[in-house]
């Protein structure tokens, strides 16, 4: 299962419908504890890790920052 992180601003200069999202192989990371934190290649923002349920074209099913 990948390790999904999801950029926490909702307007992220992103170009298209989604809010950036970056994915890792398993194999990539050791664990939750020994990864940097990812920051946003458009807007600068902290990224966070997905949950399992969330969609990212949806604001309403991941936590954001307005």
């Amino acid at each position: 299962m990948e390790t999904k992180y999801i950029c926490t601003h909702v307007h992220c200069s992103h170009p298209g419908t989604r809010r950036f999202e970056m994915s890792f192989r398993p194999e990539s990371i050791m664990d939750e504890k020994n990864v940097a934190t990812p920051f946003c290649p458009f807007c600068k923002n902290e990224m966070i890790l997905a949950p399992v349920d969330c969609d990212p074209r949806s604001a309403a099913d991941c936590p954001a920052v307005e």
